[in-house]
């Protein structure tokens, strides 16, 4: 059975950041991934199409009203694994999540670079890969954007995240850019003469 949905960019971040033209999002069929912020479950549910019945889409929501729509999504999808927690203390759902290729994140919070990294310490292989929704005025409403979003991928980058991509989420959402990259890339060794 083929079923056809609208993944719609101005309620998805994803998708947003698709159609504006992310290279990669690293998640595809197979994929693991820890999903931060899954909120209602709707960008959960296609991410969970797209990583199929072999992959795993690990979903973690703080709040209760929006969990229990993620907990019945996750009823006809059997590859979502839906997580009522705080994403701040990974260590309280470590044994529900194994380790992940990908990690996504919509938190919206001040400090979601320290949510991704202390997140990606815990379940993130090596050489696995992120992508995150920044908003700005979660960080810094009085500063401009471009300025939060720069200084939230050096902290970032002090975590062993290595950006690759960035984009803003214009017309789609403003204020608003997703950073996309990998974590703990082995460094290349320089050929021996």
């Amino acid at each position: 059975k083929i079923e056809h949905r609208v993944w719609n960019p101005f309620r998805s971040k994803l998708a947003a950041a698709v159609l504006g033209g992310v290279d990669k999002i690293h998640i595809q069929p197979g994929a693991k991934v820890l999903y931060l912020g899954a909120a209602s479950g709707t960008t959960v549910s296609h991410v969970a199409d797209v990583v199929g019945p072999e992959g795993i889409v690990y979903a973690v929501e703080f709040s209760h009203r929006p969990g229990r729509d993620l907990v019945n999504m996750a009823k006809k999808r059997t590859n979502v694994v839906p997580i009522i927690e705080d994403a701040r203390y990974p260590a309280r759902y470590r044994m529900l999540v194994g380790m992940v290729d990908v990690i996504f994140a919509d938190v919206a919070q001040s400090d979601q670079a320290r949510i991704v990294s202390i997140n990606a310490h815990h379940f993130l292989k090596t050489g696995g890969h992120f992508v995150i929704s920044i908003k700005a005025s979660c960080i810094d409403s009085t500063a401009d954007p471009v300025l939060v979003f720069a200084k939230e991928v050096n902290k970032l980058k002090e975590e062993k995240f290595k950006p690759q991509e960035q984009i803003t989420l214009e017309p789609y959402e403003r204020d608003h850019a997703v950073v996309v990259g990998a974590y703990r890339v082995a460094k290349k060794k320089k050929p021996t003469e």
